[in-house]
């Protein structure tokens, strides 16, 4: 069984390598990780947790068990889009659960991404079955202590990894030499910087600086396509 958040799509993919394409999402519920920022806290804020995220969910409307024919069913919805991203939550904490929902997509010919922080190692299965990692390590900046945040081996086991991307959320300038270090100490490449904003008006006030650091430090540019398009809301 799944624990699982939301199913929705047709959409567009968001963010990073793969921003503008058709994609189905499946969002899992759960997190080991509680950024201050983060805009899916629907997937692990419960009423009564005591994290600093402000906005708070009750867990019996959140989470949902699914069988891997239960997602399919509802993917397989869409008759012309055979593109999935999985994200969360961190979904890798459901790794043992994902293997069989992959392998039968990948009979009917899907493209998978899977959205992780980097913090839990994918299994060989789980790295063969995949076709693109979006990994997003967090910084200083979400409110995580290092040692939860940072994981050496997953991050240097991803980075050796050629099917893997590297996003970083960039919410000032000052962020860039964190993001530096960890791009050399990993050997990361595909990175992306990614501006800091839950609604258009906070994407505005970060976006041309993160550009900037992208120009001086020839890294890869993603905007929030979803975030310019929808703001807040929730399934698209």
């Amino acid at each position: 069984m799944l624990k699982v958040n939301e199913i929705f799509g047709p959409t567009v993919q968001g963010e990073g390598k793969s921003i503008g394409i058709d994609v189905m999402f499946l969002r899992l519920a759960f997190c080991n990780l509680h950024c201050q920022w983060c805009d899916t806290p629907h997937t692990w804020n419960w009423v009564g947790t005591d994290f600093g995220h402000p906005n708070k969910f009750k867990k019996e409307n959140e989470v949902h068990e699914m069988n891997y024919s239960e997602v399919i069913a509802k993917l397989l919805k869409s008759n012309f889009v055979k593109a999935l991203v999985i994200s969360g939550g961190e979904p890798l904490l459901q790794g043992k659960n994902l293997v069989t929902l992959l392998e039968v997509l990948k009979t009917y010919g899907w493209w998978i991404e899977i959205e992780t922080n980097g913090c839990v190692m994918p299994s060989e299965k789980i790295f063969n079955l995949t076709d693109q990692f979006n990994c997003s390590p967090k910084l200083s900046n979400s409110g995580n202590p290092e040692n939860a945040r940072l994981k050496p081996k997953v991050l240097t086991a991803l980075a050796q990894n050629p099917k893997s991307t590297f996003k970083f959320v960039v919410s000032c300038e000052d962020d860039i030499s964190e993001i530096k270090e960890m791009i050399e100490r990993f050997h990361m490449e595909q990175v992306y910087l990614m501006p800091l904003g839950m609604n258009p008006e906070q994407l505005n006030q970060t976006r041309e600086m993160t550009k900037r650091l992208c120009d001086i430090y020839n890294l890869n540019f993603s905007d929030r396509l979803h975030v310019v398009k929808y703001g807040g809301r929730r399934g698209v």
